[in-house]
């Protein structure tokens, strides 16, 4: 078994950058093949309106949009072994990064790890009435479950890439059982022809763009924090095959779980909806250790690169403590219901800021820094990203710009190309680069 990890906010050696695309692939695989993925899946159909196969079509180009930009903002930790936290300080400034990105990125893995921990818990109340006519409360379940899943979280990228390589032929059996279950199920609302016409739900372009939109803008929450998952990988096609290829299967295959249920029952957690599509004990108590193990999956990785972005914000915590404490505030947060029960709204005003965010970023690595990041620099208080008192104000307007404007456009305007639009252009233009048409680097400290 690996031990914990050794590094924090400093540059991983190129000679521990190993990992191939399948450890990638497991690991990416199993955080977003989840249950709070799978409700996902069943708003898009629930709440948008959209019947099964556009929901699955919205999902997947969601994810392709925004993984189009991920694996281009998780390059510095390929190339460099660098923590995402660490690769911002080139756009936002040494103190931007740790005052604005690292504390979103904290905020957003928090909101995941709690929404994990309530989606596990609903359906654990659900399976444990169907198992055993029990109800356990539902706030002490999701905080018993957040507590185990932060304490592993602490240990580290190794033993998150091993337990979740281990969790992974799980994971996928989990999917094949809910699949099952559907496929054998006599009740006519499951019919498969059913379920595929959707009789309930009509396609409309809002509703396409909404659900493109909710799924896009919720992985882009992961953009400041990718290359986090990346430092290890040992090239950038191996981290392309690893993260498109494992996210567009998962996305695929939760959309479809999500769709299924939501359509046959609708009901939104597709463990509570199979809880009542079978009496089998041995099913029953299968699907109650998936969807902690699934959750557990996501839940680790959240913590892990919520704890490396606090870190990156107080260096003096350590990985272990900053882990720990991103842990605490996840298990606290896990007391509130509300997080899951409006889920589309939560990844809204999340993705409103992921958004404008991802055009800054992708605007200032490809153009400004011509796609180079003076590694040596990022460690330096007064070296060339200091910009002005560590702060580049050009980014953080650009990216309040890219706020509003996501808010002000209307959802058929498919409101996450506008704000990663907007962002982007604002960019571009307080810095000149529309002008000059070239890139140029950060400046020196005066």
């Amino acid at each position: 078994m690996a031990g914990v990890e050794r590094y924090g906010i400093e540059a991983v050696p190129a000679a521990e950058r190993t990992v191939g695309w399948q450890d990638l692939f497991a690991i990416n695989f199993t955080f977003f093949l989840n249950p709070v993925m799978m409700v996902l899946g069943a708003l898009a159909v629930l709440e948008s309106g959209l019947p099964l196969p556009w929901a699955l079509a919205a999902t997947v180009v969601g994810q392709a949009l925004a993984y189009a930009a991920l694996t281009i903002v998780a390059q510095p930790g390929v190339d460099e072994g660098l923590p995402g936290q660490v690769a911002m300080r080139a756009s936002f400034g040494v103190l931007g990064a740790r005052a604005f990105t690292a504390p979103y990125r904290v905020v957003a893995s928090v909101y995941w790890f709690a929404a994990q921990a309530l989606t596990a818990a609903f359906g654990v109340q659900a399976l444990a009435v169907a198992l055993a006519d029990v109800r356990p409360s539902l706030v002490p379940t999701a905080l018993v479950i957040a507590v185990v899943q932060a304490a592993v979280a602490t240990l580290g990228f190794d033993v998150m890439r091993w337990l979740l390589r281990i969790v992974l032929p799980f994971s996928i059996a989990t999917a094949g059982v809910l699949l099952g279950l559907w496929l054998v199920a006599d009740d006519p609302d499951y019919a498969v022809g059913r379920v595929l016409d959707s009789p309930e739900q009509e396609l409309s372009w809002v509703g396409f763009a909404t659900v493109v939109t909710v799924m896009c803008g919720s992985s882009l929450t992961l953009v400041t924090n990718i290359a986090d998952l990346t430092r290890y990988t040992r090239s950038r096609r191996a981290m392309r095959i690893g993260l498109i290829g494992s996210t567009l299967a998962a996305t695929s295959a939760t959309t479809l779980i999500g769709g299924v249920y939501a359509v046959g029952s609708g009901e939104t957690n597709p463990f509570v909806a199979a809880s009542e599509l079978t009496s089998n004990e041995v099913v029953l108590a299968v699907l109650l250790l998936a969807i902690v193990v699934l959750t557990f999956a996501a839940n680790v990785t959240n913590v892990y690169t919520g704890g490396l972005s606090l870190v990156s914000s107080i260096p003096a915590f350590g990985r272990v403590a900053a882990t720990a404490a991103v842990g605490v505030a996840a298990i606290v947060l896990s007391a509130f219901p509300s997080l899951i029960e409006e889920a589309q709204a939560w990844i809204t005003h999340l993705g409103n800021i992921a958004a404008p965010l991802t055009g800054v970023i992708l605007a200032d690595y490809l153009l400004r820094q011509g796609g180079r990041i003076d590694v040596q620099a990022l460690y330096d208080p007064a070296g060339r990203y200091r910009y002005l008192r560590g702060i580049n104000v050009d980014a953080i307007v650009s990216v309040a710009g890219g706020i509003a404007v996501y808010y002000a456009v209307p959802d058929a305007w498919l409101k996450v190309a506008w704000g990663a639009g907007a962002g982007a252009g604002a960019y571009l233009a307080l810095t000149g680069l529309l002008r000059s048409g070239t890139s140029r680097p950060a400046k020196e400290p005066a």
